[in-house]
């Protein structure tokens, strides 16, 4: 892919064939200058091929496919490096389900000229979980005490509705970041936080989920839980593993 604009909105895919498109173009209605790129997961449904269609009409769109599902952390961190690889400047990244409104993606952007990193918060607005069923609206709460308890930081960490400023972010960074599934939300903006970096909210209202179901798992949920703790221990304890060595610089 020719990079035609220094922003990439980066969209990890699995399953997506019945939204995809909706996506696509809501994303190019809001004429923003800036390329897509797709990431899918060898999902059954076609989404592959969609995404193909996309980029062979489109120069400003690309598809990038993995073997096998390997993890939303892992999606988030391949689409960072290569952003960086292909020298973009900003980096939107985003749910491809239409839960993440591609409207808001203005907002984000102009919150990102005063700082280094953006995320959308479900926490400012009265409204903004209203269509999510009990049992969701319990889980997101009590993930934001957890973070906010054991990881010492206010932000709505567990989104990936995000704006990275790369041209302001080291790299080397996302190095330190160890998370293949959900963990890589709270454990990137933990380690960004901790390096100093800035972060900005940007309010945001989510629908129910307008596709299919979430695809989190019970074992996903555990997982996080003993990594944060984990990640908790190290702030304390082990600092060094959780900020970047410039010694050498």
């Amino acid at each position: 892919m020719k990079m035609a604009n220094r922003i990439l909105i980066f969209l990890p895919t699995y399953n997506e064939a019945g939204h995809v498109k909706e996506m696509r173009d809501r994303i190019k209605a809001i004429r923003v200058p800036a390329d897509i790129m797709f990431l899918d997961d060898n999902s059954t449904d076609g989404t592959g091929d969609i995404i193909d269609c996309f980029a062979e009409k489109d120069a400003t769109v690309s598809a990038v496919h993995r073997p096998a599902k390997r993890g939303i952390g892992g999606a988030h961190l391949e689409g960072i490096k290569r952003a960086y690889d292909m020298g973009y400047d900003i980096l939107i990244t985003m749910d491809t389900d239409l839960v993440h409104k591609p409207e808001d993606i203005p907002a984000f952007l102009e919150a990102s000229n005063a700082s280094d990193i953006v995320i959308g918060t479900r926490f400012e607005l009265k409204n903004s979980l209203a269509e999510w069923n009990f049992f969701r609206k319990i889980l997101t709460h009590l993930g934001h005490l957890m973070t906010r308890l054991l990881l010492r930081h206010n932000f709505d960490a567990t989104g990936a509705f995000r704006v990275y400023r790369l041209d302001r972010i080291d790299r080397r960074v996302f190095d330190l970041v160890k998370a293949s599934d959900y963990e890589f939300f709270f454990t990137s903006l933990t380690i960004l936080h901790l390096n100093s970096y800035t972060i900005a909210e940007v309010p945001i209202e989510l629908p129910g989920r307008v596709y299919g179901h979430s695809k989190m798992e019970i074992r996903h949920m555990i997982k996080s839980v003993l990594l944060m703790f984990k990640l908790s221990w190290q702030r304390l304890f082990k600092r060094r593993l959780l900020i970047l060595d410039n010694s050498d610089c």
